[in-house]
């Protein structure tokens, strides 16, 4: 934890993992969904080295689900290779949390991939809340926008909204029904 004009700020995470057979196809790539994996395990460390855990979080009622995965590509991680998860507190709204990833192989500092993943704060019974002073305090919001300083909050297009599914598709095309032609 680094103090900044008397506030706190957590520190960008770092992570080492190896790749395991197991996390590649049979070329020995990584499968682009251990790349979610390898972000989920740098959050969670990361917010551990801010001084709580997020067992800790759950236990106090607050969940932070995902609304929001996304992960380019840049270069092929292989079986065996170290990497360097990078983690960073991207940006802190009302309601949502914003982490960075980077993903680079320690052999040569190459960056294989850049990422984030936006989460909403709810309560145990799945509706939106707040995020509470002391979770901000902790992870280093700052101001009433709680934005980490330096950094410019965003609302997410979820944030103070109820996300209902019915479960049914929305286009024809998804229901089954006749598709344009092109």
């Amino acid at each position: 934890m680094e103090q900044s004009k008397g506030k706190r700020r957590v520190k960008p995470g770092v992570l080492e993992v190896r790749v395991r057979y197991a996390e590649t196809d049979q070329m020995r790539v990584a499968h682009h969904a251990s790349y979610l994996v390898w972000f989920e395990s740098g959050r969670t460390e990361l917010i551990r080295a801010s001084g709580r855990s997020y067992a800790q979080i759950e236990r106090d009622g607050w969940l932070l689900v995902v609304v929001e995965a996304r992960c380019r590509y840049l270069r092929p991680a292989r079986y065996d290779d170290v990497l360097t998860i990078r983690t960073h507190l991207a940006a802190l709204g009302r309601a949502t949390i914003e982490f960075g990833y980077q993903v680079v192989r320690k052999e040569d500092g190459e960056v294989l991939a850049e990422g984030a993943t936006v989460h909403a704060a709810v309560d145990r019974t799945g509706r939106p809340r707040r995020i509470p002073q002391e979770i901000r305090r902790w992870l280093g919001g700052a101001g009433p926008s709680g934005a980490p300083p330096g950094r410019r909050a965003r609302a997410h297009p979820f944030e103070g909204r109820r996300v209902v599914s019915t479960g049914e598709p929305k286009s024809p095309a998804a229901r089954g029904g006749a598709r344009d032609a092109p």
